[in-house]
This record gives structure tokens, C-alpha cells and sequence, in this order.
């Protein structure tokens, strides 16, 4: 298997930054108003290219490892997946495009900041032989 992490440049969307913010994931930032009350929302989004070279068979899933706060939805391209728990692995094989759009959305439980704590990584499992 091998893997592909998903870092910096990820746009951090919430109404606590105001503003768009360009982070690394695991985010570590801090927020321009710290106060974080149950319900608020934040918003992760990111472009990739599709991995070069892969064979009609092989797999490519995407793991987001861990957050904080409640996972409300991802969506990659148009396919909107259904929130579960840390580690969340999802199959891409089927939707992938050449240049493709992910989107997470987190909301805050009961005052603390969600944020995406681990790493989200593209696996790719290669056709065996």
C-alpha cells in the first residue's frame, strides 16, 4: 500500500476566522476569535490531482485519522459521504477525476474547537499479481 498525505493548502472556512485561513492538516492554528460556543461550524476544503500511473484495479480510498468535534459530512467532487467515526476510510476508485475537490465539515459539540487533530491521507492498494 502506499500512501499520500494531504497537507497544506487546505482552506479553513468558519465564522470564527471571518475569513478564509490557509492551513496544514493536523491543524494546529489558532483562531482569530477564540470563542467557540455548541453548534459553531468549520469548514475544510482542498483540490488534488487524481495519483498518476494507477492500474485499472488498483484502490484508492482516503483516511481522515482523527477530529475533533462531531464530523457533520465529506464530500469529494459531488459524492457526499456519510458522517462515522474516527478513523473514517472511504473508497474513491469509483470517483475519482483528474483534478477532484474534497470537503469536510466539523461543528462543535458543546464549546470546544473542531478541528481536524490527525492526518488525511490517499491510499493507494496496487493490483496483485
Amino acid at each position: 500500500m502506499h500512501e499520500i498525505r494531504l497537507r497544506r493548502p487546505w482552506d479553513r472556512v468558519s465564522k470564527m476566522d471571518r475569513q478564509s485561513v490557509v492551513v496544514d492538516i493536523p491543524d494546529s492554528s489558532v483562531l482569530i476569535d477564540s470563542r467557540v460556543v455548541a453548534g459553531d461550524q468549520v469548514r475544510y476544503q482542498r483540490g488534488f490531482n487524481s495519483p498518476t500511473g494507477l492500474a485499472k484495479a488498483d484502490k484508492v480510498g482516503i483516511c481522515i485519522s482523527a477530529w475533533q468535534g462531531q464530523l457533520v459530512s465529506v464530500q469529494i467532487n459531488e459524492t457526499l459521504f456519510s458522517p462515522a467515526k474516527a478513523p473514517l476510510v472511504l473508497d474513491l476508485s469509483g470517483i475519482l477525476l483528474g483534478f477532484n475537490k474534497i470537503e469536510i465539515t466539523l461543528t462543535s459539540k458543546s464549546g470546544e474547537l473542531p478541528r481536524i487533530t490527525g492526518d488525511i491521507v490517499l491510499r493507494i492498494q496496487e493490483e496483485s499479481n
